[in-house]
C-alpha cells in the first residue's frame, strides 16, 4: 500500500498554488508600502500580479483600491475602478482611517469620471468632514482643492471656487493651491488674481521644479491678456518663461499665446511671425488637437484681417477630420468593450472549468488518499491484532506452564496461579489431556485471550482473596481494612495481582484489560495511596505484608 506518490503529488500541487498566490500577495503588501511615496513603484507592483482573481476578498479589496490610488494620481480615467466602493466601505467596516479617509478622495473622483457631479461632491464632502474630525489638515486641504477643482471646471462657479481655495490655501500654502487660486480670480477677473500667481511661480521656483513654473507662467500671461488686458505684461511674461523652456511643446504653447496676444492687439506680421515659428517648432512632431485646431483659427483670422478674405475651410475640413477620428475611436472603443466583455465571460467560465477541474482532480487525489491510507491502516491493525493475541497466547501458555511445573521453591506462588488458572477452567482442561495438540484447549487459550469468554464470569475472586491471605500474610485483609473506602474493586484486584508477582502483560491477558488500561490503574492507585510517580506498587505491597509501611 504504497500512498507517497499520491501525497507527494498533492502536496506538489498545493505547494505551487500556494507559492503563485504568496507571491502575489507579497507583491501587493509591498505596493501597500509606497501610498504616498511612489506612484509609479505601486503601478509596477501591481503589474507583476499574475492572478487578481485568485486573491481573497481583503487582499482583492486592497487590489483595487490601490489601483484607483494609481489612476488618480496619474489623472487616468477611473471609470473601471469600481472596487473603490466596497474597499472604501470595508475600510470604514474596520476603522482604517487612513485608507477610509483616502477612500472618499479616491471615490469622489471615480464619480467625477463617471459624470455623477452631485456624487462626486457628496462623497468629497464627507471626506472633507472626516478629514476635520480626525484634525488630518494635509488631507482636507488636498480634498478642498479638488472640491474648487470641480468648482471651476465642471459647475463654473468662480465665487464658491475662490472660498474654497482660500481654506485650502489656509490649511496647506503650496503653489499648485496658489496657482489655482489665481486661474479662479482670474476667470472671476478679480484683481487679486496677479498676487496668487506670483506666489505660485516663487514657491515653484524656490522647488525648482521646471516644468510648474512654465505651466505657470504660461497661464498667467493668458489671464494677463484676456482677463485684465495687459497683453505687455502677458509678452513680458512668456519671456519669462521661455528663459525656463526646455520642452519644444513648451516652446510651441509660448508662440501661440504670443500669437493671441498679437491679434488682440492687432499687430498682424507680429502675430504671423510667432504663428510661423509655432510651425518651425512643431516641424516632425504631432500637435495635440486644441493646438492644431487653434493654429487653423489663427490662420483664418490673419488672412481675413490681411486680405479681407474669410476661409474657413481648412478649419472645417480639420474639425471634420478629428470628428471623424472621434468617432471612430469611440466605436472602436464600444468594440472593444464589447470584445472585452466576451473574452470576461469567457475567461470566467474558463476560470469556473479550470477550478472545477483543479477539484476533482484534489477530490480524487484525497479519495486514493483516504482509500490508501484506510487500506493500510485496516491491514496494520489486523497484524497488530494478530501479533497481540499471539502475545496474549503465549503469556497465557506460559502461566499455565509455570503453575503445572513443580518447585517447592516457589510453591505458594505457583499455587495461587494454580488456583486462578483453574476457575479459567484451563487445569481441568491440561488434567485431562495433557498435550500440545489439544484442540479444545487451544480454543479456551484463543477464547480468553480475544475476549469471547469473559473472565468476569469464571474468575471468583471471593474465593481468590482467602488464599491471597493464606499465601502473602493476609494481605487483602489487612489492606481492605486500610483501603477499602478508597480502592475500587478492580483495583483490589490488581493489588492482589501485583502481590502476586504477575506482571503488566499477565495481568492484561488474565483480566481481558489493555496494557494501558493497567498502566492508567496503577497511577490511579498511586494517587489515592499518596505515593510517589515512580514509587513501585510491588514494593510497597511488600511493606504492607512485612508490616513496615502503612499498615
Amino acid at each position: 500500500m504504497n500512498r507517497l506518490p499520491f501525497l507527494g503529488l498533492l502536496l506538489a500541487l498545493l505547494c505551487l498554488v500556494s507559492c503563485r498566490q504568496m507571491n502575489d500577495v507579497r507583491l501587493l503588501y509591498l505596493a501597500e508600502e509606497q501610498v504616498g511615496i511612489n506612484v509609479d513603484s505601486i503601478y509596477v507592483l501591481l503589474s507583476q500580479i499574475e492572478k487578481p482573481s485568485q486573491l481573497s476578498g481583503e487582499e482583492r479589496l486592497l487590489y483595487g483600491w490601490l489601483n484607483a490610488y494609481v489612476h488618480c494620481k496619474r489623472k487616468n480615467s477611473m471609470t473601471e475602478d469600481s472596487l473603490i466602493l466596497p474597499a472604501s466601505d470595508y475600510y470604514a467596516f474596520c476603522n482604517d482611517t487612513a485608507k477610509n479617509l483616502l477612500s472618499y478622495q479616491l471615490k469622489a473622483w471615480y464619480w467625477h469620471w463617471l459624470k455623477k457631479h452631485g456624487q462626486c461632491m457628496a462623497a468629497i464632502d464627507s471626506g472633507i468632514a472626516l478629514a476635520k474630525a480626525l484634525q488630518d489638515t494635509g488631507r482636507m486641504a488636498d480634498m478642498l482643492s479638488d472640491k474648487a477643482y470641480w468648482y471651476v471646471y465642471v459647475w463654473k462657479d468662480y465665487e464658491k471656487a475662490i472660498e474654497t481655495f482660500r481654506a485650502a490655501i489656509a490649511l496647506n500654502a503650496k503653489a499648485e493651491n496658489f496657482f489655482s487660486m489665481g486661474i479662479a480670480l482670474g476667470l472671476n477677473k478679480n484683481d487679486s488674481a496677479p498676487y496668487y500667481m506670483e506666489r505660485s511661480i516663487g514657491l515653484a521656483m524656490q522647488s525648482g521644479d521646471t516644468n510648474r513654473i512654465v505651466h505657470y507662467l504660461r497661464n498667467y500671461a493668458q489671464l494677463q491678456a484676456y482677463s485684465f488686458d495687459e497683453p505687455s505684461g502677458a509678452i513680458a511674461t512668456i519671456r519669462r518663461m521661455e528663459q525656463y523652456v526646455v520642452d519644444p511643446v513648451q516652446l510651441r504653447m509660448g508662440d501661440l499665446v504670443k500669437v493671441e496676444v498679437f491679434l488682440k492687439e492687432g499687430l498682424i506680421d507680429s502675430a504671423e511671425y510667432y504663428l510661423n515659428k509655432e510651425r518651425e517648432h512643431s516641424e516632425g512632431r504631432n500637435r495635440f488637437l486644441t493646438e492644431e485646431n487653434m493654429v487653423a483659427v489663427y490662420r483664418a483670422l490673419i488672412d481675413y484681417t490681411r486680405y479681407r478674405t474669410f476661409d474657413v475651410l481648412d478649419v472645417a475640413r480639420y474639425n471634420d477630420s478629428v470628428a471623424n477620428a472621434l468617432t471612430a475611436v469611440q466605436s472602436t472603443v464600444r468594440r472593444k468593450d464589447e470584445s472585452k466583455e466576451t473574452l470576461s465571460q469567457a475567461n470566467l467560465i474558463l476560470t469556473v472549468e479550470r477550478k472545477q477541474a483543479q477539484l476533482n482532480l484534489l477530490l480524487a487525489l484525497l479519495v486514493l488518499v483516504l482509500a490508501g491510507g484506510g487500506a493500510f491502516l485496516y491491514v496494520r491493525n489486523r497484524r497488530d491484532r494478530l501479533i497481540e493475541a499471539e502475545e496474549r497466547a503465549e503469556t497465557l501458555t506460559r502461566l499455565l506452564e509455570d503453575a503445572t511445573k513443580s518447585r517447592s521453591e516457589e510453591e505458594d506462588g505457583q499455587f495461587f496461579r494454580k488456583i486462578l488458572l483453574q476457575q479459567l477452567g484451563m487445569i481441568r482442561l491440561v488434567a485431562k489431556q495433557p498435550t500440545s495438540q489439544n484442540q479444545e484447549l487451544l480454543r479456551r487459550i484463543s477464547g480468553i485471550t480475544s475476549h469471547e469468554l469473559p473472565v468476569e464470569s469464571l474468575l471468583v475472586w471471593e474465593d481468590l482473596y482467602p488464599i491471597i491471605d493464606r499465601i502473602y500474610d493476609n494481605f487483602y485483609t489487612k489492606m481492605n481494612s486500610r483501603f477499602g473506602d478508597v480502592l475500587i474493586d478492580k483495583e483490589k484486584q490488581l493489588c492482589c495481582l501485583l502481590c502476586a508477582d504477575f506482571s503488566t502483560k499477565e495481568i492484561s491477558v488474565v483480566t481481558q484489560q489493555s496494557i494501558p488500561t493497567i498502566y492508567q490503574r496503577k497511577t490511579t492507585i498511586r494517587k489515592k495511596l499518596g505515593m510517589g510517580e515512580k514509587e513501585g506498587i510491588v514494593e510497597f505491597m511488600k511493606s504492607i505484608y512485612t508490616g513496615k509501611g502503612l499498615i
